[in-house]
């Protein structure tokens, strides 16, 4: 298991921008996350809307570099070698899990069969649509539907441009939140962060992260959902959304390794709705409770934290081991000196309850933890007709046109601004940089009423914490409700 802290040291240090800088540079004075907690204050320094004037010179040189490529294809764009840290072929992998499914059947948990989806326990559970009789519609129909408005022909995939898989990437976030994530973690050098960006947006397209955000978790694993192997609630002393990864609930048999990385990689870009600036991160414990080598899967640690430092970097504020065994922190005690002071602040570890109250309020903290949350996870499962709208193509194409103009014009601000900083007029990049933000929220507005024809419904939403942008964990302070399936018979 020291292997599992070193991988975490070195995916940490490679993707942090928390690193000592020079006095009035960009990147300084950025505080490690365990004198936040105690000063009760989050450091917002190289967050959108509070950047020095040397970050924001830098990020508007990010921007005059990115416009610069917007039209041309995206393949033609130079950028970091895409990492694929588990040498899997997940079509092999695919068909091995279907043969399996075929040939030797087995439950996995409360009724959820090996390989089985959440959208195929649900017809096992009458949960079916009344119109279309399936909870999504298929996603190639509207893939199909956006080539022909484009004009592309069979291979308009091909042909797509850094333009538009950009604005694919950004979502219902400011464009510059993302941007940012990139400069931070290349510790604001312009040409590393714009390859590594680039990298992760051609990233997303192969591994379709637009077809698993629209499909939801109705296409994950059944028994990922219903066990609750991970999930948000509530948020820490210092505002970031909580994600408890329980080990003991994982088993790597349990599901095959393509379905594994796309509740992963579904996971990541649900909780990227659960974040707002200044709060761009989250607070992970590792609650390793009835932990054993069973639970370890080295394939699922690799993808995981390379995931984390290469394609979703600066999201993870503090990871907490919870309950480990007793020579964790001690493997951890030695690596930890060869990094920096703030990149390994990032690790903590806690025993008992006492240790996880010093990050999270007792109100916030489960009861089961110690704490006085009264939540249980609890999945609840797809409601019949929740996405509807999704199968209004034509409302959905006039969402698309909507957001396709906010974008327009925000581009056009920022082209005045990166302009004015050429230019040397301060005032006239002062003035720029208001209209951009103006702009921004125009554009998240946009893409958040789209969203709902482009995005499955999932489990924040039904439980109402996640509502029109807005989070609400009161929502789940008692439970959620649902349909579940028999009691595991592990």
């Amino acid at each position: 298991m020291s292997g599992l802290f070193k991988a975490i040291s070195r995916q940490i240090t490679s993707g942090s921008s928390e690193v000592a800088a020079a006095p009035g540079t960009a990147g300084s004075g950025r505080e490690a996350i365990t004198t936040q907690f105690t000063k009760g204050r989050m450091d917002k320094c190289g967050v959108y809307r509070h950047l020095s004037p040397a970050e924001e010179n830098i990020l508007a040189d990010f921007w005059e570099k990115l416009l610069d490529d917007f039209d041309k294809p995206l393949e033609a764009v130079p950028c970091d070698p895409i990492a694929h840290p588990v040498d899997y072929n997940d079509e092999q992998e695919r068909k091995k899990a279907s043969d399996a499914e075929v040939n030797t059947p087995f439950e996995v948990f409360g009724g959820c069969m090996f390989n089985q989806s959440v959208a195929s326990r649900c017809r096992e559970l009458g949960i079916v649509a009344e119109a279309a009789g399936e909870l999504v519609p298929p996603f190639e129909q509207q893939q199909q539907q956006r080539r022909k408005e484009a004009g592309a022909g069979d291979d308009g995939a091909a042909k797509i441009t850094l333009r538009e898989a950009f604005w694919a990437a950004i979502r219902e976030d400011h464009p510059d939140v993302l941007v940012l994530r990139f400069l931070r973690a290349r510790k604001w050098d312009l040409d590393k962060a714009y390859r590594m960006a680039v990298a992760a947006i051609k990233w997303r397209i192969q591994e379709r992260v637009q077809e698993i955000i629209w499909y939801g978790d109705t296409a994950n694993d059944a028994s990922l959902m219903w066990k609750g192997v991970s999930y948000a609630h509530g948020k820490d002393k210092l505002g970031h959304p909580i994600i408890w990864s329980g080990s003991c609930l994982h088993h790597q048999k349990d599901q095959s390794y393509p379905q594994l990385k796309r509740y992963l990689i579904w996971m990541m870009e649900t909780l990227r709705q659960l974040l707002a600036p200044p709060v761009e991160r989250v607070c992970l414990i590792m609650d390793l409770t009835d932990h054993s080598n069973a639970n370890m899967d080295w394939p699922f640690v690799k993808t995981f934290l390379k995931y984390l430092e290469a394609y979703y970097p600066e999201c993870l504020a503090i990871c907490i081991v919870y309950n480990g065994p007793w020579w964790f922190s001690g493997v951890w005690k030695l690596i930890s000196p060869l990094l920096d002071p703030v990149v390994a602040a990032k690790v903590q570890f806690a025993q008992r309850p006492e240790g996880l109250l010093k990050f999270i309020d007792a109100s916030e903290l489960l009861e089961t933890r110690g704490g006085r949350n009264k939540y249980e996870f609890k999945y609840v499962a797809p409601e019949p007709n929740e996405n509807r709208l999704m199968f209004d193509s034509g409302a959905r194409a006039e969402a698309a046109a909507r957001l396709a103009a906010a974008q327009d014009v925000f581009v056009g601000a920022t082209k005045l601004w990166t302009d004015a900083k050429e230019g040397g007029d301060d005032d006239g990049f002062a003035a720029a940089a208001t209209e951009r933000i103006a702009a921004s929220d125009l554009v998240v507005a946009a893409a958040q009423a789209l969203d709902k024809y482009t995005r499955a419904r999932h489990f924040y939403h039904r439980t109402g914490v996640l509502c029109d942008g807005v989070v609400d964990w009161a929502k789940l302070q008692d439970g959620g409700s649902s349909e579940d399936p028999a009691p595991s018979k592990e």
